[in-house]
């Protein structure tokens, strides 16, 4: 176990992080008082089961002072969702989810963001039912008539007439605020009242939409009747979530609930407003098992209100919080005035919260299914570890395909499957540089080595399966190459393309793997990736090239005959060099023409 003396600790509030010999960080934690909180943890932990595991690998603490705990509750959440700690319970998965960005602009701009930058601009969320959230959006931006471009509107700008009105000025969506044709306190108005619908004021928005649909009515002024009346209907759809019975009133809170099982927990959060349903949002926490539930609330309280800052008058709680103060403190300080914690154990308060809770169960239900879809095994690989005798599924399959255009610009694609699916993220085109000409096999060998020397310097996963497109001469360049490495035992396989055959090292025939079987199909599917991916490739090269291409100023030139000159000489470089007879030997190529093409490359 780490031992430390913690008498050379301050006694003030701050933050403490364990780190490994590597200096990864282990743990973050606050604390009133670092000494005495530290000196707990060198008599051996304070009493949760994870901490003696955690101090046995660890090699140093760090500590951080600040100015009070509140600023130590604040550094401590920032600094585990900077270093996701082993031993701390890590706020969220792997998503992160969007909110409703309304930026701090003479005409500001409202657009769904998953970033959440501190300039002043005003953010709503987070949200995790991304779909609705557009349609929602879309919907009140029409109405509303605020711009959908990203411009820096300035009043000089405006004066200067820098900016031309788009389509959505002459189709009736925006009023043209960057050539000066809207009003900033009107549509600041508009803007405000978006803001008001997101905080929940939705009754009050509709009954000003109603007084003015029946203004516009009685002065004829039917088209403005008729938008307030779209706007009506929106705010209708926006506000079809459940009443809030029992216990809701017409208050503004929070219902939170908790749901674990094994190191999985999932928090629900119910925002209701006005006595209405919201809006809804759910997050996943990874904790370890002697977790306390006060430390999963805690953790998921101070990410989800530090980020999101919409923090109503109360917040009804499954359990009571470790230290309410500090929470409370905490809260207080992000909002600007007091929030009233509460934990309902009986009546109508505590209805709500099983409806809140049995929503946590399910979602945690749901996020065990889908992991388990994705942790199984598919039949194909299972298929695959038999047909070739592998020692397990191939998870992970690499394949390699050598191409080149004309003898010019060989390049070998590298493709990557997870679980029977590409990988696009991995796909790799390596430039052949040290084998020159046309040799399919010296390229393939190169490309592995290469490949495979860099897996091992930079101590990267080896693959299940390595497939080369390519039959056994192909095959015994690659095989060489692993054993070289030290890579012997990694399993190789090529697929000649004529007869789709399937060869392993060391043995003459190929493997006796059935056409129509799942195996093969996924090893055809996986080299005709490679292909395409490395033709793809070349096919960009040469795109890229043939704008520059000086056969575009050859006079009666088309781009048929260009085509078939490349595919002919295999290269620019070629055919700037290429005489007249070998220029008239082209299927098109008249004597004029060839002549005007050599007059063309000299003056290049």
């Amino acid at each position: 176990m780490f031992q430390f003396d913690p008498g050379n600790q301050p006694a003030a509030p701050g933050v403490y992080l364990f780190r490994d010999a590597t200096g990864r960080v282990l743990y973050v934690g606050k604390a009133r008082d670092l000494r005495t909180r530290l000196r707990s943890y060198a008599r051996g932990g304070d009493g949760r089961t994870h901490i003696p595991v955690m101090l046995g690998k660890a090699a140093s603490v760090e500590t951080i002072v600040t100015d009070s705990e509140v600023e130590a509750l604040i550094l401590e959440n920032t600094l585990i969702k900077t270093h996701r700690p082993r031993y701390n319970v890590v706020y969220r998965d792997d998503k992160t989810y969007p909110y409703i960005r309304i930026t701090k602009e003479d005409w500001p701009r409202v657009f769904i963001t998953r970033t959440v930058v501190r300039d002043g601009s005003r953010y709503f969320g987070p949200y995790t039912e991304v779909g609705s959230l557009r349609a929602f959006l879309r919907s009140m931006k029409d109405r509303l008539k605020l711009r959908d471009c990203d411009l820096a509107i300035t009043e000089k700008s405006r004066a200067e007439g820098r900016h031309k009105v788009c389509l959505d000025y002459h189709i009736g969506k925006c009023l043209g605020p960057c050539a000066g044709h809207d009003d900033q306190p009107d549509y600041n108005r508009r803007v405000e009242t978006l803001v008001r619908i997101l905080k929940g004021q939705v009754s009050e928005v509709r009954r000003e939409t109603q007084a003015e649909m029946a203004a516009a009515a009685s002065a004829l002024r039917f088209e403005d009747a008729a938008s307030a009346r779209d706007t009506l209907q929106v705010l209708e759809r926006f506000d079809q979530g459940q009443k809030v019975e029992k216990g809701g009133g017409s208050e503004n809170l929070d219902l939170l609930a908790l749901a674990r099982e094994d190191r999985d927990a999932c928090m629900v959060v119910f925002r209701v407003r006005e006595g209405r349903l919201n809006g809804r949002f759910h997050a996943h926490l990874r904790c370890e098992l002697a977790s306390p539930d006060e430390e999963l609330l805690e953790r998921f309280l101070f990410g989800y209100y530090e980020e999101s800052r919409q923090i109503p008058p109360r917040l009804l709680l499954p359990l009571e919080p470790g230290d309410p103060d500090l929470l409370s403190g905490f809260l207080q300080e992000l909002r600007g005035r007091s929030t009233r914690l509460e934990w309902p154990q009986r009546g109508e308060k505590a209805s709500l919260m099983r409806m809140a809770e049995a929503n946590a169960r399910h979602l945690l239900a749901e996020l065990k299914l889908e992991r388990l879809k994705r942790d199984r095994v598919p039949e194909t690989l299972q298929a695959l570890a038999r047909d070739l005798d592998l020692p397990g599924p191939p998870t992970r399959i690499e394949g390699f395909d050598i191409s080149h255009f004309g003898g010019e610009g060989t390049v070998a694609s590298l493709v990557v499957f997870e679980g029977g699916k590409p990988l696009k993220k991995d796909y790799r085109i390596f430039n052949i540089r040290e084998t020159q000409g046309i040799d399919d096999f010296a390229s393939m060998e190169e490309v592995v080595r290469r490949r495979y020397t860099r897996v091992l310097a930079e101590q990267k996963p080896l693959p299940d399966l390595v497939l080369i497109d390519g039959g056994k001469g192909q095959l015994g360049r690659a095989h060489a190459v692993l054993q070289e490495l030290g890579l012997a035992s990694l399993p190789v396989i090529g697929l000649a393309k004529r007869f789709e055959e399937v060869f392993l090292p060391g043995e003459s025939l190929p493997r006796n793997i059935p056409k129509v079987s799942a195996s093969n199909r996924l090893l055809q599917h996986i080299r005709n990736e490679a292909h395409r991916f490395a033709i793809g490739h070349n096919r960009s090269r040469l795109s890229r090239e043939r704008k520059m291409d000086f056969l575009e100023d050859v006079p009666g030139l088309g781009p048929t005959l260009r085509d078939r000159l490349l595919a002919h000489f295999g290269s620019l470089k070629k055919l700037r060099t290429a005489s007249l007879e070998d220029l008239c030997a082209v299927r098109g190529i008249s004597a004029a023409k060839a002549q005007a093409i050599l007059e063309v490359a000299a003056q290049q």
